[in-house]
């Protein structure tokens, strides 16, 4: 018996084309069950707290921002809140006269640390809340329906 015969049925019970059609179908439709269809891996839900700095900010601006502010992605609310906010003379590095770095504050701009809350579910290696990624050193926008700032994430602290 050939592989192919005269008629281009593979073992004389189907075309090469249909054979390629069915194949491609199968991969498609695996493709998609893996990308859709698969539950993730269960994760064990967590509290996470976090402060951000937000460096040399306008004293008006920094008073919009309080204590139970939601957090916003995209345009619906998140399950992170505004748990503490403190407002301090701007820190900075300066150089002085003789060419020295010296510490100095800003007698006007204010550096806010916000302290952030919400709960999550740990599921990967890495902690995602409100749209963001939460990891000390990143970059995180204190987003609310009223104001939207940019800061550094310089506490993180998970309670399982």
């Amino acid at each position: 018996m050939k592989l192919l015969d005269d008629k281009g049925k593979i073992f004389g019970l189907i075309n090469i084309i249909d054979l390629i059609i069915i194949l491609v179908i199968i991969l498609v439709a695996t493709g998609a069950y893996y990308k859709f269809g698969r539950q993730a891996p269960g994760g064990k839900p967590a509290t996470v707290e976090f402060e951000v700095m937000l460096q040399h900010i306008r004293p008006d601006l920094a008073q919009s921002i309080r204590v139970g502010d939601k957090m916003v992605s995209g345009n619906s609310y998140t399950g992170v809140t505004v748990k503490d906010v403190q407002i301090k003379p701007g820190y900075s590095i300066n150089v002085d006269a003789r060419g020295q770095r010296v510490e100095s504050t800003d007698p006007y701009l204010k550096d806010v640390y916000v302290t952030n809350t919400g709960t999550t579910t740990l599921s990967s290696a890495s902690i995602n809340m409100g749209g963001q990624e939460i990891r000390v050193g990143k970059d995180y926008y204190v987003k609310s329906r009223d104001y939207e700032f940019k800061g550094t994430i310089i506490r993180l602290e998970v309670k399982e």
